[in-house]
C-alpha cells in the first residue's frame, strides 16, 4: 500500500541529517527550474499567483537553489498534515514504514519519498508553467508519477 499526500505552500530548510536519497526525477525538477529561470519576475508572479512579498519569497528561493542545504522532504514541507505527523519525533520503525510506503507528490520534484533531500522552491501542480513542449505540469509530468 502507498499513502500519497501533497506538498505544503510553505517549505523551510530543517536542521536534519543529511538527507537519505535524491529525489527520482531531479533531472526533471532541473528542466523545470531553467523554465522558471527563462522567465521575466513578473512572469514567475503570474504563475505563482501570489502576493509581491511571496513572489520576492519564491525569487529568493529560486536564486539560492544551489546554496540551500537539501532536507528530507517530510521535514521540508510546513503545512497541517505535516505539523500533525511530528515528523520530527519519529523513531527509526516509523521512519522504515514511511520511506516504504509514503510518497509526496510536487509540480516541481514530481513525487518524492519522505527521506529525499528537497530544497524549498514555489510552484503548484495546477501552475501553466509551459515545460518541455508541454502546456502544464499534469502533461509534463504524465503518466511517470503513477
Amino acid at each position: 500500500m502507498r499513502i500519497v499526500i501533497s506538498p505544503a505552500k510553505k517549505m523551510r530548510t530543517a536542521a536534519d541529517p543529511v538527507p537519505e536519497s535524491e529525489p527520482r526525477f531531479l533531472q526533471e525538477a532541473r528542466e523545470i527550474r531553467h523554465c522558471l529561470e527563462e522567465l521575466r519576475p513578473d512572469e514567475r508572479k503570474a504563475l505563482w499567483k501570489c502576493s509581491d512579498r511571496i513572489a520576492r519569497d519564491g525569487e529568493r528561493q529560486l536564486a539560492e537553489m544551489d546554496q540551500e542545504p537539501r532536507t528530507s522532504a517530510i521535514l521540508a514541507f510546513e503545512g497541517i498534515q505535516y505539523l500533525y505527523m511530528e515528523p520530527e519525533s519519529f523513531t527509526p520503525p516509523m521512519r522504515a514504514y514511511l520511506k516504504e510506503h509514503l510518497r509526496i507528490l510536487s509540480g516541481f520534484y514530481g513525487v518524492v519519498k519522505p527521506m529525499d533531500g528537497v530544497v524549498p522552491y514555489r510552484l503548484e501542480m495546477q501552475a501553466k508553467a509551459a515545460v518541455g513542449g508541454h502546456k502544464n505540469l499534469y502533461d509534463f509530468w504524465g503518466d511517470s508519477l503513477l
